[in-house]
């Protein structure tokens, strides 16, 4: 449909530049819709075989380009003794490229070296770290203008496919922290970093303007600002939610209970979306995302064991960037090895291993869903992969950091006098302790929380025949790994950790 013809004559001159320019926005914008109708459309249409050997088909290109005019790259192949003129296909540069890791790249070479040389300092728009406890061996990437310009295109369509930007108005509450904005052609976005009151605030008041709200954090943030809405009487039931959640892996226990305080349907078709978004600070945001299919196999697989910590089942698209699971053992699960396929990335990213532990989805995975879910699942055009998080998040033989974070929010009620925040130590006396942070708004003391959730925890193991960890509860301001919760970088749930 064409926008509407305004006449060219009468009126004042401001009066007609202004529809001019209001029918060119109505034109731009009804066009990008178009595009994504078209692109989502045709995307259907693909399998994860197709879209694989695809990308696999882009990794020469990037590998040449990278070899060519990379400084630090040059080195590390001629290093690792490879001449780059021979990688002509993928299965070559798969073959022959070294394998890359942070100290490789980041922790040895200066940005210099690491940029392409043909990508002067003028061309470039951004900068993004980590957010680790790196000291000064920060990873991140590097991005450019023409990457800035392209971004909130790349967003709106993911916007589009997750929530159904393009059918309802849509309003995104962005607190991720270190600068992470958002920039979109579609939907209304406030960057409002790790503020509670600035994010209550502008969903309070800007909120019912929209058909549906996004918001876009990460676990322990969010029990933040859940705590706050209820010191401030918030009414979620207002507002139309869904959320991104990024940063660090959740429980089911975690999305239910988040479901619940928001006041929106979780397994309902059609439903809202609580889902999980990972990207790495050098690589890129949104890497990996769920989707309405792999959250419903996840939530299969916690009914049928709620005591077993399960991975992150993911999407990622191939053609954004290349995928390998290295190293793996008898269970499948090895390294997660990234190239990243976009040939202007100043800095190129090829066979970069992340220090997370993947999978692929098996036919295992598959089995509790249902007949319905399982072809819901198949028709999804990405390639899935379960994400294990990291080796160190296994503290002993009989606990792993996920069983807190799931059992912390098993009950409600306990859930409701938490922070969210614990620390799993290792006493020189042997076994596991584990202290665990009241909420700023919790009406009861450490002394009963702790012991409801002591509880808890002896009932856990004991289904599984695991010894029970000690337990030590404190009031917000009294918990001994810092009064409050640094929100700028990943918390560190065991010393060392984050």
């Amino acid at each position: 449909m064409r926008p509407p013809i305004r006449p060219c004559c009468g009126g004042s001159a401001a009066d007609r530049d202004d529809a001019l320019a209001s029918d060119s926005t109505l034109f731009m914008s009804r066009l990008s819709r178009l595009k994504r109708t078209v692109l989502l459309s045709l995307l259907a249409r693909q399998t994860p075989e197709k879209l694989l050997a695809a990308g696999r088909k882009r990794l020469p290109a990037v590998f040449q380009r990278a070899a060519r005019h990379c400084a630090a790259y040059r080195t590390l192949l001629e290093e690792a003794g490879v001449r780059a003129e021979q990688c002509t296909s993928g299965e070559q540069v798969l073959h022959c490229a070294p394998i890359l890791t942070k100290a490789d790249l980041f922790e040895r070479f200066p940005i210099q070296q690491l940029m392409v040389d043909k990508v002067p300092p003028t061309a470039l728009a951004g900068v993004l770290t980590s957010s680790g406890h790196g000291g000064s061996n920060f990873a991140f990437g590097v991005s450019t203008r023409r990457q800035h310009h392209l971004t909130p295109d790349d967003i709106d369509l993911g916007l589009q496919q997750a929530f159904g930007i393009d059918q309802r108005s849509t309003l995104l509450v962005n607190c991720l922290p270190m600068g992470v904005v958002f920039t979109s052609n579609t939907v209304c976005v406030a960057n409002v970093s790790v503020r509670e009151d600035m994010a209550l605030a502008i969903l309070r008041q800007a909120g019912p303007l929209f058909d549906q709200a996004i918001l876009c954090t990460d676990p322990l943030f969010c029990k933040r600002l859940l705590d706050y809405a209820t010191e401030q009487a918030f009414d979620w039931s207002q507002l139309r939610m869904n959320v991104i959640l990024g940063e660090e892996m959740f429980s089911e226990d975690y999305r239910s209970y988040l479901a619940a305080a928001l006041q929106v349907p979780l397994d309902e078709p059609g439903g809202t979306l609580i889902g999980s978004s990972m990207g790495v600070g050098e690589l890129g945001l949104n890497l990996f995302f769920e989707t309405s299919e792999t959250i419903a196999l996840r939530r299969a697989l916690h009914r049928q064991n709620p005591d077993q910590p399960l991975p992150s089942y993911f999407c990622f698209n191939p053609l954004r960037s290349y995928v390998e699971i290295v190293d793996a053992g008898a269970d499948g699960v090895g390294d997660l090895v990234i190239t990243m396929l976009d040939r202007e990335a100043p800095v190129p990213m090829i066979r970069y291993r992340t220090g997370d532990r993947a999978r692929w989805l098996t036919a295992a995975d598959r089995e509790p869903l249902t007949e319905a879910e399982r072809a819901a699942l198949a028709a999804v055009p990405f390639p899935m992969l379960a994400m294990h998080g990291r080796a160190r998040d296994r503290v002993s033989a009989d606990w792993h950091v996920d069983h807190f974070k799931a059992l912390l929010y098993r009950r409600p009620a306990v859930a409701d006098q938490l922070s969210g925040a614990f620390r799993v130590l290792a006493p020189a006396e042997g076994g596991l302790r584990l202290d665990v942070q009241l909420a700023q708004v919790a009406s009861r003391g450490p002394e009963a929380v702790g012991a409801e959730l002591q509880s808890l925890m002896a009932e856990a193991a004991a289904r599984r025949g695991a010894e029970v960890p000690e337990l030590r509860c404190f009031s917000y301001a009294s918990f001994p790994h810092g009064m409050g919760l640094d929100y700028e970088r990943k918390f560190r749930y065991f010393p060392g950790g984050a």
